[in-house]
């Protein structure tokens, strides 16, 4: 089989094609997640994505997979989509002896289950926390800071958290929900909230004008200098502000965002775990792309043994 970067991740054998997060519409591509740098329309994904995509891009066009259900992309029999971890209803894709996981955390989380290794002879990694030094904190800690500090500074006036839209969002949406809390937010995430409540992920939050020490979940952007929407009014009301991202275990974010805090919390794999992931699956070689494609490389043929290059550049 040969396996190459163009406009996507493409698999070709014996005359069969397959696209893997393409960058274009494409009927024989394979999207395995809804974030907007792998969203295209016509492509497979499971029906958590492609609703959406619908919700996302304005129109639901595509063809939906279940998880663990095998099908025919491109003349390639056996496509299997897999749980990811990365978020509500992303995908790992397994065709014949490869896997590729996509964006992917073995940590998982409250609304997206958790990757679980394959294994497989060849394996395409996603790798944003490819380099030595990304080592990310555990879940569990994150979301034990993160109930700690809303606790105490819920004593003093509002909460506002910024996440990304989709995933992030509804991640801390749920930790508030363990707590009691049901959050207030924009239009934007409630619509993506929507999806969730359709598919069966238990998530409560309200939308309109907060009242009291309410809590919310943001954008980020509503957290950029000055704040706005309801990072304002919380601001108005003596409230807190928090910024959520993997990126902040190792960059402050205090001087471009009105925060008062920041918690790394990631929807990706840190090194560790993708090393661990790699000696799981016990591949015979290792592609890597996005992130630190080639730093990684070089760890996992230094500490595994195991042949590794990049896909691409």
């Amino acid at each position: 089989m040969n396996i190459c970067y163009e406009r996507g991740i493409m698999l070709v054998e014996n005359g069969k094609k397959l696209l893997l997060d393409p960058s274009h519409q494409s009927e024989i591509g394979i999207v395995t997640h809804g974030h907007l740098d792998h969203l295209v329309k016509d492509a497979y994904m499971t029906p958590h994505t492609l609703d959406i995509l619908g919700v996302r891009l304005g129109e639901r066009r595509g063809k939906p997979v279940p998880y663990g259900e095998a099908v025919n992309v491109g003349g390639f029999e056996g496509v299997k989509l897999i749980p990811a971890g990365h978020v509500f209803g992303s995908a790992m894709v397994r065709v014949n002896g490869v896997l590729y996981t996509g964006d992917f955390n073995t940590m998982g989380g409250k609304t997206c289950g958790r990757a679980e290794p394959q294994d497989c002879e060849t394996l395409i990694l996603e790798t944003t926390y490819g380099k030595r030094e990304y080592r990310l904190p555990s879940k569990d800690m994150v979301e034990k800071d993160i109930r700690t500090w809303t606790e105490m500074q819920m004593e003093e006036g509002p909460v506002v958290f910024g996440a990304y839209e989709f995933g992030k969002a509804q991640e801390i949406i749920a930790i508030l929900n363990s707590m009691g809390q049901t959050p207030y937010v924009p239009e934007k995430i409630a619509n993506i909230c929507q999806i969730y409540t359709d598919h069966g992920v238990d998530l409560r939050y309200r939308t309109g004008e907060p009242e009291g020490d309410f809590t919310a979940v943001v954008t980020p952007a509503a957290l950029k200098k000055p704040a706005s929407g309801l990072a304002a009014e919380a601001r108005d009301e003596n409230g807190y502000l928090a910024y959520l991202s993997g990126w902040c275990a190792f960059y402050p974010f205090f001087r471009t965002m009105d925060i008062d805090a920041q918690f790394p919390l990631s929807d990706h794999a840190g090194f560790d775990e993708l090393l661990d992931f790699v000696h799981k699956c016990d591949p015979e070689q290792v592609l890597t792309v996005h992130g630190s494609a080639k730093e990684f490389c070089v760890s996992v043929e230094k500490e595994l043994g195991i042949e590794a290059r990049p896909l691409k550049g």
